[in-house]
């Protein structure tokens, strides 16, 4: 049985230039139907007859924030609960004794890149609370940053179905860190006294979130196009402090580029950063994207 699409080839193509330009990501040329799928429940959210009079809005009279929204919904991904667990293996055991080590004000802060609807920030946290059990005296902060979206308010929520706590998470961790609502189940406050989540465009200078120990990009790089990629990537390299560490998925390819960043050997998909007195400047110039998303501004 065919599927029987709405939108013309030449909206598609549209679509995907947006999508590039905005996120720096290629949609791809097999997604018509998710396209339609996801965007026609946008449609009926924003209160639009079809998604064609949306999609008619949003190119006829070029509107911020409804482009977002937008790109936004196309680009949420699925995830889970200890994504990666190679890396999760690598904070546990090498990370956070070493950075418990050379913190100096008792302070380590994570930034979980691209968070989506949070599954990774609250599995650090579970890590973080289970390593302050073993090493108290820390204060251990993570933030989760994302386009603004859906997913990202389920994060905030933090309210997850059965089908989703089961995706990673062991059971005794659902048992000690979820309270059960109906159906679903909600992360306890100990967790989410860790963890807060931000709306924020991923191609922007990174500047206003201040410094990280560790900034975690984990298998989302490659969706990325190459000058996009090195945009992303200068501007995590300006915010992980002196010595800190940025880490990739365990099974992903990153350009191999400097940026003030040494390759760990025995862990290839990391990089440290250099200490400062031998980091050398490097200017960190992002060009404007296609619509640049200013949280709070009216279309």
């Amino acid at each position: 049985m065919s599927v029987v699409l709405s939108l013309k080839p030449s909206y598609y193509e549209a679509l995907k230039r947006l999508t590039l330009e905005l996120a720096g990501i290629h949609l791809g040329d097999d997604h018509a139907f998710l396209v339609e799928t996801r965007l026609s429940v946008l449609a009926r959210q924003e209160g639009y007859q079809s998604l064609t009079q949306m999609i008619d809005d949003l190119f006829g009279q070029g509107q911020t924030r409804l482009a977002v929204k937008v790109v936004s919904s196309l680009l949420e991904r699925d995830t889970h609960f200890n994504p990666d667990p190679n890396g999760m293996e690598t904070i546990e055991h090498f990370l956070l004794p070493t950075l418990r080590n050379a913190a100096q004000s008792h302070e380590i802060r994570i930034l979980s890149f691209a968070c989506s609807s949070g599954q990774e920030p609250y599995s650090l946290a579970i890590q973080a609370d289970k390593f302050l059990i073993e090493y108290p005296g820390m204060d251990i902060t993570i933030l989760g940053v994302d386009y603004p979206s859906p997913a990202l308010k389920r994060a905030e929520e933090g309210k997850y179905t059965h089908f989703e706590v089961q995706r990673g998470l062991p059971i005794r961790d659902l048992i000690t860190y979820f309270d059960r609502a109906g159906e679903d189940w909600i992360v306890k406050p100990v967790l989410k006294d860790f963890v807060r989540f931000k709306e924020f465009h991923l191609l922007s200078k990174l500047d206003s979130l201040g410094q990280f120990d560790l900034v975690l990009f984990r298998n989302s790089l490659p969706y990325y196009s190459s000058p996009a990629q090195i945009r992303v990537i200068r501007s995590l390299a300006s915010v992980v402090r002196p010595e800190g560490f940025l880490m990739f998925g365990s099974k992903e390819d990153f350009p191999q580029v400097s940026y003030g960043f040494d390759v760990m050997e025995d862990y290839p998909h990391m990089l440290q950063k250099k200490p400062a007195e031998i980091i050398e400047p490097v200017e960190v110039t992002i060009p404007a994207p296609l619509v640049e998303y200013i949280p709070g501004q009216s279309a």
